[in-house]
């Protein structure tokens, strides 16, 4: 918002300079509007579940009626400027609904599609991941590239090296989920399993990882596997998740499988 209206203020005070010079240059007036407008596009598309905010802001209520000029070149500069004007009235009216999603109530189980920092899996469905998948949706990656793609589609910058005893894989507060931070824990396993179904008795030497991912001051908790994950450890998970909820504390869990996992590095450009 701020960098708009400091836009439409350099519109005004240069189009009069360049005025008083003859020197305008409409070409680089609009270019500067594009470029700010495709930043907040992608901005709003970070934020938001569907392109509706995103083609709001596109099509504001118009003003340009009332655009009164005697030359063509103030007529473009005026339009332009109320334009600008136009949209970030919209804007503002954008930011303001933002509470409708943040408001909504969610699902103690979450899809890989729920979340907000993972929102262009939406567009790649199963079938485009199916020759990437092996045997009964086996994708044959490793712990460390899988780690290493989500840390850097969350902008994680710590890299916490693989030990028997750590509480969790990942951790991060840059997950967002309607449009609001939240803390994540991560059980990751890979193709180091060498096995196509993950069950509890894999996650960890005393098969106890479950247990101490939950023991993390986290929001929501999130195991993948690159095969299939068994429905013990998904009750299990369920059951936890339950358990923190019975507590008073704010708990989601989502299961990505191998599937779901190559969804996730296909729509980002990692495989």
């Amino acid at each position: 918002m701020i960098s708009g209206y400091r836009l439409l203020n350099w519109l005004k005070t240069d189009y009069e300079d360049k005025k008083s010079k003859g020197s305008i240059n409409h070409a680089i007036y609009s270019s500067a509007v594009n470029k700010w407008g495709d930043e907040v596009i992608n901005s709003l598309k970070g934020i938001f579940p569907t392109n509706l905010e995103a083609n709001q802001f596109l099509h504001p209520k118009s003003s340009l009626s009332v655009v009164q000029a005697d030359t063509d070149d103030d007529y473009k500069a005026k339009s332009l400027r109320i334009r600008l004007a136009d949209i970030l009235r919209g804007l503002n009216e954008i930011k303001d609904s933002l509470s409708k999603y943040t408001d909504m109530p969610l699902q103690k189980r979450l899809y890989v599609e729920d979340i907000d920092s993972f929102q262009k899996v939406r567009d790649i469905n199963p079938a485009l991941v199916f020759d990437k998948l092996g045997k009964n949706g086996y994708f044959d990656k490793s712990e460390d590239i899988v780690q290493s793609a989500i840390e850097k589609i969350l902008a994680e910058p710590f890299h916490k090296k693989d030990w028997g005893g750590e509480y969790n894989d990942l951790y991060t507060s840059n997950l967002q989920i309607n449009g609001a931070r939240r803390a994540a824990a991560f059980l990751l396993k890979g193709n180091g399993l060498k096995k196509e179904v993950l069950e509890i008795g894999d996650c960890g030497k005393n098969g106890d990882q479950i247990v101490r991912l939950f023991e993390t001051p986290a929001d929501i908790y999130i195991i993948q596997f690159v095969g299939n994950i068994s429905e013990a450890v998904i009750k299990d998970v369920d059951g936890k998740a339950d358990q923190r909820i019975a507590k008073g504390n704010s708990t989601n869990y989502c299961i990505i499988n191998g599937q779901d996992t190559a969804r996730l590095l296909t729509a980002y450009q990692i495989i």
